[in-house]
């Protein structure tokens, strides 16, 4: 007979609402071409009569998610009008290329000038394929790789146009595959870009043409992950360009554009954040099974590289219809290695919420996919909040996503932004901007979102945020208690990390159990205490065993409460004060359970006790398998259920 291990919840009729985030969900799947394998001439083929192929690719993206673009590394803004009657109509003549450009306003003021600023953009980002350079305050150079002369724009000195800051530039696209196709379609060469985006590699010399595609994709010792455009055509996101194959070419110059239909700046940066997160991984656990170097934790294992994963992106696209919902969202489907990004809404890649360069969401459910290859999550996944209290195993799987891009990228702030500064009208926003990092180094109670309450041991277990903060307490770069190491090992540990355990129920509570193991008690002490978390199962899935006989001497004691979103159902009651959680393992069968509480205390509240599945979702009625269902009387719970005897 087979072991059937369920969750005994005594809850109370209080509650806490769970709003929307980013979230893992199941799905059925769709019908779908097959991906193309990877690259089939690696190494590069060589040729007794080649021609030499060499260049540079690279990526344009925003700052800081959806803010400034690196387009051209320049950005243009305006100054207050010098003069206090400034002319009619703005005017100013270009040459881009050789080619002269009138770009005129028929606005007034500073208004003209903004008008002028946005044509002026327009007519760069449309017209020049090189690098955009700055000169001066009122010159702009347009150089291309290989060009022995360069032609100048130049902007009256009484314009009030001003270039004010210059940019970052592109940056590389690094490991990504190379594939040359000839005129019918089939691939004659492959090659990969180096970490400075720069690629070498040989064709055949003949009288013929070819195409050049660095595509959004990299399966190598570094880089494991595919940027593609939808689960139905499976196509890799590309940057082309046409070849000749009559003589060398030594100078190319490939740019994934933020300017553009295809939007390819979005598809390389997703590609280039895994490639830092893997690079991230092997540096902070190399050497960590090798005693006396610096990452040495007794039972760690390094990492080498993840898994492939499948990114879904495509711009002005929400992937909320492959998982039947609408509205925007990322997320990743455990067990799929698939991984879905918001690209925008109906098309929108100017004014709506969009992921492409919002490195914080990329990384976090990035997360989600390292967690179920290395660590086997059981969260419910779901909708959840930073205000809120949570399902543990919710909380913890992100909690742990949100804290590891803020280990990757070194930055405490999770952003998660939406419009771009091309509006016409200012519509660039965050619904996230929160740092991991307390307040000033701020006292335990002061830290900003997700706040447990002072003196509620094991609150922190069941709040996401609080997981994520405690977490980058132990590898921040200033002060932290522990290294990355440590934490990988609680993962990968044989026999003992979250991967190993046979736990119907993970939580932070397990994870500190799994630490402690390792290390005293005291290491990782203050962060916890600060975020009011316990080790172990106290207050979640804490085993008991069930007894017969009469009711217990100490009635178990709720005050159940009503908090943030609160609308009075069970489903939304609050986990931590609200209930209580037990695991009860057998070996199938009939079982027989009761619930005693004391209704003659002052303020007694009315209990009810609900058995669910192994794999539940809190308040959902068809995880429940049985339930008290008695108004007034908590006790005896009565009923059956054949999914208690399988």
């Amino acid at each position: 007979m087979q072991s059937l291990k369920t969750t005994l919840q005594f809850a109370a009729l209080a509650s806490l609402a769970l709003v929307s985030g980013c979230a893992q969900s199941n799905s059925t799947r769709l019908a779908s071409r097959s991906i193309e394998a990877y690259c089939p001439h690696l190494p590069s083929l060589t040729f007794s009569n080649p021609v030499m192929i060499a260049g540079k690719a690279v990526y344009e993206y925003r700052v800081q998610g959806n803010q400034e673009p690196s387009d051209s590394g320049t950005m243009l803004a305006v100054e207050a009008p010098s003069v206090a009657t400034p002319p009619s109509i703005i005017a100013y003549r270009l040459e881009i290329d050789g080619q002269e450009v009138s770009v005129s306003s028929g606005l007034t003021g500073i208004s003209a000038t903004r008008d002028v600023v946005a044509k002026l953009k327009a007519t760069i980002h449309s017209q020049s394929s090189g690098s955009l350079f700055v000169y001066g305050l009122s010159t702009l150079t347009i150089t291309r790789p290989g060009s022995s002369t360069a032609p100048v724009i130049t902007l009256p000195a009484d314009s009030n146009l001003r270039i004010l800051q210059t940019n970052a530039d592109p940056k590389p696209i690094r490991k990504a595959e190379i594939a040359v196709k000839n005129n019918s379609g089939a691939i004659i060469q492959c090659a990969e870009t180096e970490d400075d985006g720069s690629f070498s590699f040989q064709i055949p010399k003949d009288s013929g043409s070819y195409s050049l595609e660095i595509r959004a994709r990299a399966n190598n010792s570094r880089s494991t992950a595919y940027v593609l455009n939808n689960p139905t055509s499976n196509k890799a996101h590309a940057l082309e360009m046409a070849i000749d194959s009559d003589a060398d070419q030594n100078d190319l110059y490939l740019r994934a554009r933020v300017h553009e239909d295809k939007l390819l700046g979005g598809a390389f940066n997703i590609l280039d954040q895994l490639l830092r997160a893997q690079d991230y991984l092997r540096s902070t656990t190399e050497g960590c099974n090798q005693v006396g170097h610096v990452n040495y934790h007794e039972g760690c294992s390094p990492f080498t590289r993840a898994p492939l994963v499948k990114v879904y992106w495509s711009p002005g696209v929400s992937p909320a219809g492959y998982v039947g919902t609408t509205g925007p969202i990322s997320y990743y489907l455990n067990g799929r290695q698939e991984l879905f990004l918001q690209g925008g809404m109906n098309g929108n890649v100017i004014s709506s919420d969009m992921d492409h360069f919002d490195n914080s969401v990329i990384l976090h459910e990035y997360a989600h996919f390292l967690e179920d290859a290395f660590g086997k999550p059981n969260s419910p996944g779901g909708t959840h909040s930073g205000d809120s209290i949570i399902d543990p195993r919710l909380a913890w799987g992100e909690g742990w996503a949100t804290f590891f891009q803020a280990a990757v990228t070194g930055d405490p702030v999770y952003r998660d932004t939406y419009g771009t500064p091309d509006c016409s009208s200012s519509c660039l926003g965050s619904y996230f901007n929160e740092s991991l990092n307390r307040a000033g180094g701020a006292p335990h109670g002061i830290p900003s979102g997700d706040i447990p309450t002072l003196g509620s041991l094991g609150e922190g277990n069941f709040r996401e945020f609080s997981v994520a903060r405690m977490l980058w307490e132990v590898v921040k770069p200033s002060g932290g208690v522990g290294s990355f190491a440590e934490i990988w090992r609680a993962f990968t540990a044989p026999g003992l990390g979250m991967q190993a355990v046979n736990d119907p129920f993970k939580s932070i509570g397990r994870f500190h159990h799994i630490q402690t193991t390792f290390r005293d008690l005291a290491s990782w002490s203050e962060p916890r205490l600060e975020e009011e978390q316990s080790v172990g199962f106290t207050h979640y899935a804490t085993p008991i065993e069930l007894t017969l006989g009469a009711c217990p001497s100490s009635p178990i004691s709720i005050s159940p409460v009503r908090s943030f979103g609160d609308n009075g159902s069970f489903a939304t009651s609050d986990l931590y004060r609200s209930n209580h959680f037990f695991r009860y393992d057998h070996t199938g069968g009939q079982i027989f359970a009761e619930l005693f509480y004391n209704k003659n205390e002052s303020n007694s509240t009315d209990l009810d006790l609900y058995i669910y599945r192994t794999r539940y979702v809190f308040g959902k009625s068809s995880d429940i398998l049985l339930a008290s269902g008695f108004q007034g009387d908590g006790c005896p719970l009565r009923g059956s259920s054949s999914d208690l005897a399988n």
